[in-house]
């Protein structure tokens, strides 16, 4: 139970997709006498499931952004949070969460409703509650930033029109981050507007005269030619070849364990050179300040014979009035391209041996472009076909949809694309002809639960319930559920608080519903069909001379049972793809869609790279080189960091380290920085790496390009 609530909360401290909440539940074995399960339940879960049932209502009405709502749950439950302590010291031992989003983000709703009693309740709370002293100080800092969102207003209403990058004077408070912030928090609540000014914003109250009238959308038109969704295959493993690798620890695991890798020591020169014996620095320079590389430009990716830098954040001195830019460096590190991008990005992929990008905006909206950065893809995936299939089967709230939408993928040619939602992957070519469509199946450990009805009836009573649920038969199952989460949204007490009359409506539709279908709906999703469970744990006990085993189990929708794909690939000479489950399954998909193989490492990469000769599975914690079906390599990583794949090996970039390899993994040597890394290339000279204002040469790698 334990690794369940250290699963649940990370050092994020917000739910992963495999979680959302706990149920425990007393199982019988046939010798043992009849007792009531349900306040054997409660014994055990009194105090956490009502928390967690909270919790997640809390979280999913601030990602709807109803901040109202959240902060009314957020007060709820801060009252629950002592009892989840003592239950779970009862049960468990001890009570050792990493994370609470009740006093983080219900704090930060808190602070934003201005509820000062409900922030001071809290820190009584936090501290009559030993288990809590880890989050001493988060009461007095919500405290702190409820009065900060004030000074924020009060300052932009005297000065309409600010520079973001002034407030801190106009606030008294040095902390730049964190007022940055609290501003993005203001602006997503309605109350501010900001307005791209250079580099920075304007900052306006919502409703100012000043305040220039904001930018029409852009309006984007569908490119798909098809009239039906794809045919979705779901994958069998159990069908095609494993290749199983040594599995990847996470990293909160590693450092739990004492398990994290050493440190990188940081030298005292500007730059040094590690474990290369034929590698020197030749020049360091300080680099002018006209060439130095923009700090916006952090994210890195390689292309063939280059390397691409992206600002995604909007930030480029270059553009100053784009969402998003790139700039694509040649072998030689010369600049080849440089362009804004039509759409901010939230998403984003290159092929090592292509000269495209791809990438998915936080309104959905899916933009590629060509080696130019010239864009030959511009389409809303919103209203996809595929996208509007996973919406109704899984009941996906739309306003969350780019948190499912989960990554892309673009062939070397550009002439397809790969598209990933929860546990879908579709692929389609760059003029919206579909190809593929395959799904990942339920991950190992859920179970589906259903339990059979009481409910019996005449014919007029199946008639009356036809009539409750506004059905006539015939009707198919798709139907009955699209009209029962209808009728619940309408009808569900918590939906409608203060009616009354909701929660005897919708106690006939339920009864209508168990009647028709002949299931018990407790067992299954409010809104999206059949439960899963997951059990944690069994134990036995002693009643009355009698032994009693005990499971414990929880229970989630389809929705938190699946198995996300966290990544996708193309490969680097045919138009074969690599999709990646949460779960650790990297399935090697053939060009027209069929399972090939599917490799096993227990963490999700975060990128795959294939060359044709060598695959790459780069993880946060290590970097897997294969050939075909054999194991070349394992590189442990810092802290995941950037792979550079160049036509003679690979590199790793991390903070404050580059590392160049052979491109079969061996190891070759290192460059360490005393500032971070911003960007590294090879010219005839030698290996160049940069930080912000310092550049060095050295001689001795090998040309990366044929």
């Amino acid at each position: 139970m334990l690794r369940f609530l250290k699963d649940l909360f990370g050092r994020s401290g917000s739910p992963n997709p495999g979680a959302s909440r706990q149920s425990a539940a007393i199982d019988a074995q046939p010798e043992r006498p009849v007792f009531d399960s349900q306040s054997a339940a409660t014994q055990g879960a009194a105090g956490s499931t009502p928390y967690f049932e909270t919790m997640g209502r809390m979280l999913e009405a601030v990602s709807a952004r109803d901040y109202a709502t959240a902060a009314t749950l957020a007060r709820k439950n801060l009252n629950q949070l002592p009892a989840l302590v003592r239950s779970t010291k009862r049960e468990y031992g001890s009570f050792d969460l990493q994370g609470i989003p009740g006093l983080e983000q219900g704090g930060i709703m808190l602070a934003l409703a201005g509820d000062r009693d409900a922030l001071a309740e809290m820190k009584r709370i936090v501290e009559s509650v030993p288990e809590l002293a880890p989050w001493k100080d988060e009461p007095q800092r919500h405290l702190e930033n409820l009065d900060l969102f004030g000074k924020i207003s009060k300052a932009i209403e005297a000065r309409p029109g600010c520079p973001q990058t002034s407030i801190k004077v106009l606030v008294g408070f040095d902390d730049g981050r964190r007022l940055a912030t609290l501003i993005s928090w203001l602006e997503k609540a309605g109350r501010i507007r900001r307005v791209r000014q250079g580099s920075t914003y304007a900052l306006y109250m919502a409703n100012a005269a000043e305040a220039p009238a904001p930018q029409p959308a852009r309006e984007v038109r569908s490119h798909r030619v098809d009239r039906a969704p794809l045919r979705l295959v779901e994958i069998d493993t159990s069908r095609i070849p494993l290749v199983p690798l040594p599995r990847a620890p996470l990293r909160w695991e590693e450092a739990a364990q004492g398990r994290v890798a050493t440190a990188i020591e940081i030298p005292d020169e500007a730059f040094e050179v590690r474990e290369a014996p034929t590698w020197r620095i030749t020049t360091t320079e300080k680099i002018p300040t006209a060439e130095r590389p923009d700090p916006a430009f952090r994210k890195f990716h390689s292309i063939n014979q280059g390397l691409l830098l992206l600002d995604d954040l909007g930030k480029a001195a270059a553009f100053p009035n784009a969402r998003a830019s790139a700039v694509r460096y040649g072998p030689r590190g010369e600049t080849s391209a440089s362009a804004p991008l039509l759409h901010d990005v939230y998403r984003v992929a290159t092929n090592p041996l292509g000269n495209g990008l791809i990438a998915l905006s936080r309104e959905c909206v899916l933009h590629a472009y060509d080696a130019d950065l010239r864009p030959f893809i511009e389409t809303p995936m919103s209203g996809d076909l595929e996208v509007e299939r996973l919406c109704k089967r899984l009941d996906l709230d739309r306003t969350r949809l780019k948190n499912c939408l989960r990554s892309v993928a673009l062939s070397c040619d550009n002439s397809r694309y790969i598209v990933s939602g929860v546990d879908e992957a579709w692929c389609l070519t760059a003029d919206g002809r579909g190809l593929w469509g395959l799904k990942f199946p339920i991950k190992e450990e859920w179970r589906p639960v259903s339990g059979e009805a009481a409910q019996v009836g005449t014919s007029d009573e199946v008639s009356k319930a036809l009539a409750v649920m506004d059905l006539q038969l015939p009707f198919s199952q798709d139907e009955f559920k699209s009209r029962y989460r209808e009728l619940a949204r309408r009808w569900h007490p918590d939906l409608n608080p203060g009616d009354p009359k909701s929660e005897e409506r919708m106690k006939e539709i339920t009864s209508a519903a168990e009647l028709l279908t002949g299931l018990d709906l407790a067992s299954l999703s409010a809104y999206t069909g059949v439960k899963y469970e997951k059990r944690l744990g069994q134990t036995s006990v002693q009643v009355g001379g009698q032994n009693l085993s005990i499971s414990f189990s929880m229970q989630v929708s389809e929705l938190h049972a699946s198995d996300w794909i966290n990544a996708a690939a193309f490969a680097g000479r045919s138009n074969e793809a690599f999709l990646a489950s949460a779960s650790g399954q990297i399935v090697q998909v053939s060009p027209s869609g069929n399972p090939l193989r599917v490799f096993q490492t227990g963490t999700a990469p975060h990128r795959i790279a294939d060359t044709g000769d060598f695959l790459y599975f780069l993880t946060d914690t290590r970097l897997y080189v294969l050939r075909g079906e054999t194991l070349h390599a394992v590189v442990d990583t810092t802290d995941g960091g950037d792979l550079i794949v160049a036509q003679t090996g690979i590199g790793l970039l991390e903070k404050n380290r580059f590392r160049w390899l052979n491109e079969d993994g061996s190891y070759v040597g290192s460059v360490l920085s005393r500032d971070p890394i911003r960007r590294v290339y090879w010219t005839p000279s030698g290996l160049i790496v940069e930080s912000r204002q310092k550049r060095a040469t050295i001689a001795g790698p090998t040309s990366w390009w044929d």
